[in-house]
């Protein structure tokens, strides 16, 4: 769920709280009351009724969109020691061996008692970590790819090319939808 949604449900959230307010609620009683038909009353007590199982229907929905969030973000005790068991050696193997001192801060911050404390106070850790890490393995992957030198100095000789010739250049940043040149 993305923060925009979280926002959506914070929202509906107030909202559905505001048309619950003990005096809001008591004003519509008291107003329902002041009617001289029986029959008048009924209908407006049902009413408020009605609507108050709606925003408590509602509320419930919220809630629960909430601790689907909070599951979403959350890891177990057994996943903590999994990871910190069986990924940070297969990390380790992958890491280049100049990369070795920032793999060692990455341990540290993928320890049982870091990841145990910060999910306490609330860090969104999958995010924090899980992101990066899947950055650094695309890296790291990316890096073992081999170039292909003909289609890099194709490149390089296109653009300089391009640059020599304003017009070409003028195309060129317009296509990419920047300022010509004057």
């Amino acid at each position: 769920m993305d923060n925009q949604a979280l926002i959506q449900l914070s929202t509906n959230l107030v909202e559905a709280a505001a048309r619950n307010g003990a005096s809001l609620i008591s004003s519509k009683i008291a107003t329902a009351k002041a009617k001289k038909e029986a029959k008048e009353t009924i209908n407006e007590l049902e009413e408020i009724i009605a609507d108050l199982l709606s925003d408590k229907s509602e509320m419930q929905r919220i809630a629960q969109a909430y601790e689907q969030e909070l599951i979403a973000q959350k890891i177990t005790e057994k996943d903590i020691k999994y990871i910190t068991e069986n990924l940070l050696p297969i990390i380790n193997d992958l890491v280049p061996e100049d990369n070795k001192e920032q793999f060692e801060q990455l341990k540290k911050i993928l320890s049982v008692e870091t990841l145990t404390i910060m999910q306490l106070i609330g860090f969104n850790y999958k995010k924090a970590i899980g992101e990066p890490l899947t950055i650094l393995l695309r890296k790291t992957i990316e890096s073992k790819i081999p170039v292909d030198s003909k289609v890099n100095s194709d490149y390089v000789l296109s653009m300089a090319n391009i640059a020599m010739d304003k017009e070409a250049t003028n195309r060129f940043l317009a296509l990419t939808g920047r300022e010509p040149l004057d």
